[in-house]
């Protein structure tokens, strides 16, 4: 008896290995989002930096190297947004998916450097998830044909969200409008919006009052009511300084803390988006 349970014992252990999902781990918000469309069905996805950390500025947690250090699959943008992080990506044994790399991006320029902000345009957010579903059949056989489906269904629903953005933005009749930085521009580009001016082209340097009254010059004589902001800035400092008491500071978090993860987690991210700029027209 004591051989046939050994090899009970080992054909299950060896099982459970078989059965073993790849660990993807992604180091910021957007790209787990993008992440969990693909692998759902088969297993999580995981997150590095949350809503704490900045990801110009990454200081990691011991509890996030693990993390980083259990994945089979680890997602960034690269050294463009997490600045620093170059090192550490460089020691995992992980596959590694640098999202500004891939070939065909559409890639904009912020103060002379790739803006790195890709997530915001769908047309980039394809071509991140068929290299992430390249990169997961590589090692996982097993589930090819779910990650295929996923992948396709992903696209599909991708079509649908372009045509949705597009009705609620109405591009050619929306109000003026002005944002804080420039970190829109891919979903303003691939939508037809063209903010007024911003307030800074980066958005880790506050705007000197000298900056400040300049824009407001630009806000009075283009009639521009509507800024939109990043979660942090403080909008009460701000409409003291513009003296104007018709602005309405509209928030958008282009790293979706605020969505909860699921399969189409990345389509709600970008539909609520969507719908914050449109609040420009109330």
């Amino acid at each position: 008896m004591r051989p046939l349970i050994l090899i009970i014992v080992l054909y299950l252990a060896g099982s459970s290995v078989a059965l073993a999902q790849p660990v993807v781990v992604a180091s910021i918000r957007p790209l787990q989002l993008i992440a969990a469309a693909i692998t759902e069905g088969v297993s999580e996805t995981f997150l590095v930096m949350d809503s704490s950390q900045d990801p110009h500025h990454p200081s990691l947690k011991p509890s996030q190297r693990r993390a980083m250090n259990q994945a089979d699959i680890f997602i960034w943008i690269g050294p463009q947004l997490e600045t620093g992080m170059e090192q550490i990506v460089a020691q995992l044994s992980a596959t590694v998916l640098p999202a500004l790399q891939i070939s065909d991006l559409r890639i904009y320029q912020l103060n002379n450097k790739p803006d790195p902000h890709i997530w915001l345009d769908t047309d980039n957010v394809r071509l991140i998830a068929r290299s992430l579903t390249k990169a997961l059949i590589e090692i996982d056989r097993q589930n090819e044909n779910q990650y295929g489906a996923n992948l396709t269904r992903f696209h599909q629903q991708l079509d649908v969200l372009d045509e949705e953005i597009s009705n609620t933005l109405q591009a050619p009749s929306f109000p003026p409008f002005a944002v804080y930085h420039d970190g829109y521009q891919y979903f303003e580009k691939q939508f037809s919006l063209s903010h007024r001016t911003s307030f800074t082209s980066n958005e880790e340097v506050q705007p000197g009052i000298r900056q400040v009254l300049a824009i407001k010059s630009v806000l009075d004589s283009d009639n521009v009511n509507c800024i939109v902001v990043d979660p942090s800035v403080n909008t009460e400092n701000l409409g003291n300084q513009l003296e104007r008491s018709n602005l309405r500071f509209i928030s958008v978090d282009v790293l979706a803390h605020d969505i909860p993860l699921a399969g189409d987690a990345y389509l709600r991210f970008m539909n609520n988006m969507a719908s914050n700029f449109s609040s420009c027209r109330d």
